[in-house]
């Protein structure tokens, strides 16, 4: 079996008395959909900030690409090939799809996202190569005819696939899916989990979500997390199964 894209080893991380993450261990193996999810309050948002680098962990270790990124920032994981879709949306309203895209790729190349040196995006505009690199990604995302529509007039269901556009611009080793549906209406949320499945095995993904029914069509894998420690990690089968899971977190909900 090929070695884990992203291995957490032990990590931990407190506030004064509060123990947010308590010896987390988890793995994102290569093609895969690794699910996080988990009750509010049980630590997903400081783990998903420990994984991006934004928070450092008191105690473990961080493995992506084969390379430990414990103490390594935002940037250079982004670097490595950490591509990341925000919760909160992260577009450009004034500037059109494909202009969001092409500074996406622009920045993760070290344009105007490192010294802030903007004046750099007027000629990249004019740059072949790089709209065409953004067009295919709008076109895998179901964006295509969408390429020069400001993206403050995209639905909100359209704004999400347009991050994912611009994740995959930067052709990223490991997709961190922080909430993606959040926001999204039903039809919305449906589009985005087809659109999802359609990139399934195409490349890794670890997915931070609270829809259960995005999270069960799609994972491989899934890792509870309740009070900051790992519950359970397994098929979803396994996980929808389970007792404490079921008290904690899914309820009712996932009966069927």
């Amino acid at each position: 079996m090929a070695d884990p894209i992203l291995r957490l080893e032990h990590l931990a991380k407190s506030y004064g008395a509060l123990n947010v993450t308590q010896d987390v261990c988890l793995d994102v193996r290569p093609g895969e959909v690794h699910a996080l999810i988990g009750p509010n309050g049980a630590g997903k948002t400081t783990l998903v900030g420990e994984i991006a680098g934004a928070v450092r962990p008191d105690a473990g270790r961080i493995v992506f690409a084969g390379r430990d990124v414990t103490h390594l920032g935002v940037a250079a994981r982004a670097r490595l090939g950490l591509g990341r879709v925000f919760q909160v949306s992260q577009v450009i309203g004034g500037f059109s799809a494909r202009e969001n895209v092409m500074l996406a790729a622009l920045a993760h190349q070290g344009g105007p996202a490192r010294g802030g040196a903007w004046r750099m995006w007027r000629p990249a505009r004019a740059d072949a190569a790089l709209a065409g690199a953004a067009e295919a990604a709008l076109a895998r995302v179901g964006l295509g005819a969408r390429a020069d529509v400001p993206a403050g007039a995209l639905a909100h269901g359209e704004r999400r696939a347009l991050e994912l556009a611009m994740a995959l611009v930067q052709a990223p080793k490991l997709l961190l899916l922080d909430e993606p549906m959040a926001g999204t209406g039903r039809a919305e949320g449906a589009r985005l989990t087809d659109l999802l499945l359609g990139l399934k095995g195409t490349l890794p993904m670890l997915l931070v979500e609270h829809d259960t029914r995005t999270v069960f069509a799609l994972a491989d894998r899934i890792t509870v997390l309740i009070g900051g420690a790992v519950a359970i990690t397994g098929a979803p089968e396994a996980v929808r199964a389970n007792a404490e899971v079921r008290r904690a977190y899914l309820g009712e909900e996932e009966a069927v």
